[in-house]
């Protein structure tokens, strides 16, 4: 006898079935007429739809369960920069389940500080996969919440805010798997937000820049408004670096094993990857920089760099993980560009890479088509797009007034 569908979502051993049902949730999703109701009824249906999955055991990534660990390796007085989780430093916390499940145990922390300290804070409340899963599902609720009263300031429909808030992107990514992601993009969309109310959205920006890099790219945008918080935020930043100090050149030593190793579900960087060889991360990172650097020249409205930055992130990167997505969508949701939306909707087939996970060695093997299932799509989208916007801008394009010269 089949097993019931519910069973087949939050087993970790069926993940395909998983992955079709998010597929058909997406692209169902696209299809429906979002809801007339406020912003009230907003945070309740997608809140609603995150404590759903904040009970379901954790199933399609294994991150939070690093999240855990290195938070507790902080409260026991460690330095995750420092020491491994496969490091003899840590033999006696051999029988500790979190440090069983956590991934790549032999390469230290690669996040920044006062990612640690968040871990540690809420590995310390609940010392399990429900304290992250609860914070992240409940920081999304909030970023569709957001995205809606930045829409209704711009004098738009709600539509992109409704759909952030069902589609199951950012839904399985927060309180399914708890990815870090959640905090960061919450407070880039409140930086935008604050931007568009004639505030400083520095003090939110910079913030989000302390958990993850990307919300940085919007702080050229939002420098003039309020300069003296910059300095504020560089005094916590380091403030939270000083308990790991002692990793000295180890600090960056995780990180650079991502950024120089690790390589999935990429789209742009493959083909540069063929053309180039081993320099392809080289060129990459230059475009990605080139590309940024033109996009914040250009454009006042950090939703609008924020959108370019996170685009040439995704496009250009070695590694998109499904969740790396949100940092291009979340903008797009903001200045119209549809075609995000589709790939938001087609990239939880990059999971059907599971299948193939070997759970002694934790190798996968990868298959080239789940790449050109997602980006041929939305590529083909993004270029009807722009040909059409050339002929009949709409509410996507820059105003005069928001572009610098």
């Amino acid at each position: 006898m089949p097993a019931p569908l519910w069973r087949w979502v939050i087993c970790a051993r069926r993940r395909l079935p998983a992955v079709g049902i998010l597929l058909v949730w997406g692209l169902g999703v696209l299809a429906l007429p979002r809801p007339r109701w406020g912003l009230p009824a907003l945070f309740v249906a997608g809140l609603t739809l995150r404590l759903v999955l904040v009970a379901a055991p954790v199933s399609l990534s294994d991150d939070l369960f690093r999240y855990l660990w290195e938070g507790r390796v902080v409260w026991e007085g460690g330095n995750p920069y420092l020491h491994a989780p496969a490091h003899p430093q840590w033999a006696a916390f051999a029988a500790d389940p979190i440090l069983q499940r956590v991934n790549h145990p032999e390469i230290s922390s690669i996040y920044p500080p006062l990612a640690l300290l968040l871990f540690a804070a809420l590995g310390s409340l609940h010392y399990g996969p429900l304290s992250i899963k609860l914070f992240m599902g409940l920081c999304d609720a909030l970023t569709a919440l957001l995205l809606g009263r930045v829409l209704l300031g711009r004098k738009r429909s709600l539509n992109g805010a409704w759909l952030y808030a069902l589609m199951p992107l950012g839904v399985v990514e927060s309180a399914g798997s708890g990815h870090l992601e959640a905090v960061s993009v919450l407070c880039l969309v409140a930086a935008i937000l604050a931007w568009d109310r004639q505030r400083s959205g520095i003090g939110w920006a910079g913030l989000g820049a302390l958990f993850k890099l990307m919300p940085g790219a919007v702080l050229p945008s939002l420098w003039r408004r309020s300069p003296w918080l910059f300095g504020l935020l560089t005094f916590v930043g380091l403030l939270s670096l000083l308990p790991f100090l002692d990793a000295g050149p180890a600090l960056l030593r995780g990180f650079n094993t991502y950024a120089a190793h690790w390589s999935f579900n990429a789209s742009g960087f493959a083909l540069l990857h063929a053309i180039f060889g081993d320099f392809g991360r080289t060129v990459g990172l230059v475009m990605g920089a080139a590309l940024s650097l033109w996009a914040i020249l250009r454009f006042r409205d950090p939703a609008r760099v924020a959108l370019w930055v996170g685009g040439a992130f995704v496009l250009l990167s070695p590694t998109v993980h499904p969740w790396y997505i949100l940092w291009a969508w979340v903008p797009a949701l903001l200045c119209g560009v549809r075609a995000w939306t589709l790939l938001a909707a087609l990239v939880p087939v990059a999971y059907v890479v599971l299948a193939t996970l070997d759970p002694a060695t934790g190798q996968w093997t990868e298959a080239a088509w789940p790449r050109w299932l997602q980006y041929l799509p939305f590529l083909l989208a993004l270029g009807v797009e722009a040909l059409t916007h050339l002929r009949d801008p709409g509410p996507w394009a820059p105003d005069p007034l928001e572009t610098r010269s």
